[in-house]
């Protein structure tokens, strides 16, 4: 699993989803330097970068492929340039809300970033209080009194790190790299929000992706009435949806 663009505490906030899978499929989150428990890195955000850090912690925990990205949001780019550089690797993607090279076209990095980076980090604890009480996992009773603690203090440590904001200023050029490449031709479940706030801002998404995957075969689009982090959202029909995919191409453990 890999997360989105500004995902603090990316083990817990998938939890909602891969704890319903627990069992049924071997997983994995990765957290990228800045999120969750890893430090801090002056590397470059480049895709090369991000990537090689992945499979050198996957190789570390000694876990072995083939793999199968489920990529959030920005880390659609992460996944597809895996399948782009090293084939043998990956046997299918899971799309998160996943963005793809196009959904990066005409993105401008926002000038308010740098003051608004001071302010969270002014405001980070109040901040991350608050969103750890409204986090679903939270809300739901998924985490114990000390995960909830940890989850806070992550949250507090990383909201908006360096390495996230490094992130953001990189990713026009890193969608530009991975749109060079050809688009997947395995097995792909695109999960996509249709919510109404989603789409005033991208009004195209979900054709850009139609679009992305135009000759893949191996392709099911699947629409769900919620925001963006869908894995909150939409769990149960997620993880349901995922089996059976997986079961469909004998991909099952």
């Amino acid at each position: 699993m890999l997360s989105g663009s500004g995902t603090e505490c990316p083990t817990y906030d998938f939890k909602p989803l891969w704890h319903l899978l627990a069992g049924r499929i071997n997983m994995v989150v990765v957290e990228r330097p800045g999120y969750g428990w890893s430090g801090q890195t002056g590397l470059s955000r480049d895709i090369d970068t991000v990537l090689e850090e992945t499979r050198e912690a996957l190789k570390k925990a000694d876990i072995t492929g083939p793999f199968i990205p489920a990529a959030h949001s920005m880390s659609g780019l992460e996944a597809i340039y895996w399948t782009q550089k090293y084939p043998d690797e990956i046997k299918s993607i899971i799309g998160l809300d996943m963005a793809v090279p196009e959904a990066y076209r005409s993105l401008e990095t926002p000038l308010f970033l740098s003051p608004m980076v001071w302010i969270a980090h002014l405001l980070r604890r109040p901040s991350a209080r608050v969103m750890t009480k409204s986090h679903p996992v939270v809300k739901n009773n998924l985490l114990n009194k000390k995960q909830q603690a940890e989850m806070y203090r992550i949250t507090s440590k990383q909201l908006l790190s360096r390495n996230m904001v490094d992130e953001i200023y990189f990713i026009k050029r890193n969608a530009l790299k991975v749109g060079e490449g050809k688009s997947p031709s395995l097995p792909v479940l695109c999960f996509l929000s249709y919510d109404k706030e989603n789409l005033k801002q991208i009004p195209t998404w979900g054709k850009i992706h139609q679009e992305y995957f135009s000759t893949n075969e191996h392709v099911k689009f699947i629409n769900l009435p919620c925001g963006h982090y869908v894995h909150r959202e939409e769990p149960e029909m997620i993880a349901e949806s995922i089996t059976h995919f997986l079961s469909l191409h004998g991909m099952l453990c």
